[in-house]
Formats: C-alpha cells, sequence, structure tokens
C-alpha cells in the first residue's frame, strides 16, 4: 500500500515540474480504501483511515476516580505516589483514626462478650426453662375444659363437712353452757375460741366445695390464657435470642429484649468500623495513581480531592466535535479506525456509546460518542489526541 502511495507522489511531482512556470494544479487528497464493517486499519498503517464520520477525539481512561474524605482531619499517612499502580481495596491516603481504632475494639470487645461461649449456653438454658414454664401453661389452659376436682375428691370433701358440721355443733353446745359466765371467764373463753376455729374450718371446707363444683370463671380463663401467652412469648423470645447468638437465621418479625440488645452491639460495631474506614482512602479498582494532592500533616476539609487514579489497562476515546448532522448516522456498535496523532498509527474501535446530551464548540452543537479499542493500543495516555473515522451500519 505504501509503494502505491510513494508512485502517486512522484508522479505528481515530475508533473509539476513540467509545467515549468505555470500555475501549479492542486494535489489531490490521498485516500486509503476503506475497511469493511467486520475489520479495521491494521495499527502499522501511518496514514488514518477514512470512514463515512469523521470527528476529532481525545484519550481517556475508561475508568477514573477522584477520591476524598466525607469527614475532615490530619492527614497521617500517604502510602502511594504518582505513577504508582495499585490494586482494588489497597489504602491510598489515611486519616488521624486513633480515636476511630478505639471505638472499634470498645465494640468489639461489647459484641465478643454478648455471643462468647458461656452466653451462648446460658442461652440455651433459657430456652430450656422457658420450655418448662410455657408446657406448664398450656396445661392449665386445657384443664379450664376440665372439672377443678374429680369426683373422689369432692365426696371426701363432702365427708369432712359433714363431719366438720357436727364438730360445730358440738362446740355451740359447749359454748352454750357457759355462756352465761363472766366474759373474763377462761372456760367461758376457751369453749368461744373453739367454736370460732370450727365454723371457720367448715366455711373452708364449703368454699372448696363450691370451687370444685363450680366452672372456671371469666377472671380465671383469662389470666390463664394470659399467663399461657406469656410464657409462650418468652420461650419464642429465647428461641430467637439463641439463633441470633449461634449467627442462625431469624425471621423479620423477631423481636425480644435481650435481642434487640444484642443487634444494637452489632449496630454499634458497624457504625464504628464505617467511621473508621471514612478515615482510609482505598482504590476502587486496580488502577494508576495520576495525581496526590496532598502531604502527611496538612488538614483537609471534606469532599477535598486528594487522589486521582486512572485504569490506563482500558482505555477509550471520546469525540470532541462530531456535529448534529453527523450524530444521527452513528448507531452503538458501529466499527471505527482511531488515529492517534502522536503515535501515527490506527487502532480498530467500536462506539460504545452515545450521549443524549449535546454541547457546544464554537457556535456549534456537538455530541460525545465513546469508543472502546478492540485492543488496548501500548504507549497511549489519557489525553491524547486523536482521529476517529465511524462506519454507518444498519441497524
Amino acid at each position: 500500500m505504501k509503494s502505491k502511495l510513494w508512485i502517486l507522489l512522484i508522479s505528481t511531482a515530475l508533473l509539476l515540474s513540467a509545467c515549468g512556470g505555470s500555475a501549479p494544479e492542486a494535489i489531490p487528497t490521498v485516500v486509503l480504501d476503506a475497511p469493511n464493517a467486520d475489520s479495521a486499519t491494521s495499527s502499522s498503517q501511518a496514514t488514518t483511515v477514512r470512514g463515512d464520520i469523521v470527528a476529532s477525539a481525545v484519550v481517556a481512561p475508561a475508568q477514573e476516580a477522584s477520591l476524598a474524605f466525607v469527614a475532615s482531619g490530619n492527614i497521617a499517612a500517604v502510602n502511594v505516589i504518582v505513577g504508582q499502580k495499585v490494586s482494588k481495596g489497597d489504602i491510598l491516603i489515611e486519616l488521624d483514626n486513633t480515636l476511630a481504632q478505639l471505638e472499634v475494639e470498645r465494640a468489639e470487645r461489647t459484641l465478643r462478650e454478648m455471643i462468647s461461649p458461656a452466653a451462648i449456653a446460658a442461652a440455651e438454658e433459657a430456652v430450656t426453662v422457658a420450655l418448662e414454664d410455657r408446657d406448664d401453661q398450656a396445661f392449665d389452659v386445657v384443664a379450664l375444659d376440665y372439672g377443678r376436682a374429680s369426683q373422689d375428691m369432692i365426696d371426701e370433701v363432702q365427708a369432712e363437712i359433714a363431719l366438720a358440721e357436727k364438730r360445730v355443733e358440738a362446740t355451740e353446745l359447749a359454748y352454750n353452757r357457759v355462756s352465761s359466765k363472766p366474759l373474763d371467764n377462761t372456760q367461758r373463753a376457751d369453749a368461744l375460741l373453739a367454736l370460732n376455729a370450727a365454723k371457720t374450718y367448715l366455711n373452708g371446707l364449703r368454699a372448696d366445695y363450691q370451687w370444685y363444683i363450680s366452672p372456671p370463671s371469666e377472671n380465671d380463663v383469662a389470666q390463664t390464657t394470659a399467663e399461657a401467652a406469656v410464657a409462650e412469648a418468652a420461650f419464642q423470645e429465647a428461641q430467637w435470642y439463641l439463633a441470633a447468638l449461634k449467627g442462625e437465621y431469624l425471621p423479620e418479625e423477631a423481636s425480644g429484649a435481650k435481642l434487640s440488645a444484642l443487634q444494637q452491639a452489632q449496630a454499634d460495631l458497624l457504625a464504628a468500623q464505617t467511621r473508621l474506614d471514612q478515615t482510609r482512602l482505598v482504590a476502587p479498582f486496580g488502577s494508576v495513581v495520576a495525581q496526590v494532592n496532598t502531604s502527611i500533616g496538612n488538614f483537609v476539609a471534606p469532599t477535598q480531592v486528594l487522589v486521582i487514579v486512572s485504569n490506563l489497562a482500558e482505555m477509550q476515546v471520546k469525540t470532541t466535535d462530531l456535529s448534529e448532522r453527523d450524530i444521527v448516522r452513528v448507531k452503538v456498535g458501529a466499527p471505527a479506525a482511531v488515529l492517534i496523532d502522536a503515535l501515527g498509527e490506527s487502532f480498530p474501535a467500536t462506539v460504545q456509546s452515545i450521549s443524549p446530551l449535546a454541547n457546544t464548540l464554537g457556535g456549534d452543537v456537538v455530541y460525545e460518542v465513546t469508543l472502546n479499542f478492540d485492543e488496548n493500543p501500548e504507549g497511549i495516555f489519557g489525553g491524547m489526541t486523536a482521529e476517529v473515522s465511524i462506519y454507518e451500519i444498519d441497524e
């Protein structure tokens, strides 16, 4: 291809020299054959390949991040320099975080005590006790549907009542014989005490008999049912708390004072860890440090950009002057060729996205189109100028 270009240029030069002093004719622009939609130019070509749509462009990293703290503070460590490669998660800059680390340690100790083996053993015992109480209360609820005493117990109480009635009669006779004596007479006093004791005992037996043969009252039913519900809830909360201590599944409705305290301790640790994390700028992806705008001891304010990292392993090209007349012919996925001015080489690329928002350039309406290289070229840097040739494709 280059040999054809040189032959054409030499022929043109000979023609001009043969014309002598006559006005030279314009030299036509040399345009190489455009590739089809399935291939782009070889990177060895030093001349741009003209597609249907041509625009100026600039090289930019596919990923770039400007990093800043969300809180103010003094810089305690700067762990990177410009040009250094970093991996995702690497700590780039740290604020003075002594207090934040102490908060994390305190929260960790609290939570560690709450989920210790001893705490788990105590929770298991609490579940056992709560289960027994629940079963007892459930039995009392079932017993509401049955008589309060067996017939044998009722017959026994009736027999005791008959004996107690006879005892009352006997003590009444004994008291009547001495009731006319003075109040301070000891015989009269003893007889009165015996009579009162016999009557009290009889009344107690009659009350027991009535309770045995009567159905439970509404208050009895309500109280017994409420106590059973409390026991059931206590057992459920004990189970949920034990499950939380063991890191097992908890339903959304799980509740309980101990569970709430455990969850609060977990939340406190998470909050403390978040505050500590906010004192560290970390690399969001594998990249190269492009800028470092601070040093140890500096005071920095929130949102102040301190580090810029760029992913130079994946570069893109963004157009700068693609007109509104041409943008309507550009389609995502269209093949293209990108001539990097500094390298003098063209590289195959593909349209990756089209901005729906317009900019203005010298009074003209232009749109930004982003292209991805089919293979990332070596030796390119962000900010290099380029020319792109995009080919129209059918939808």
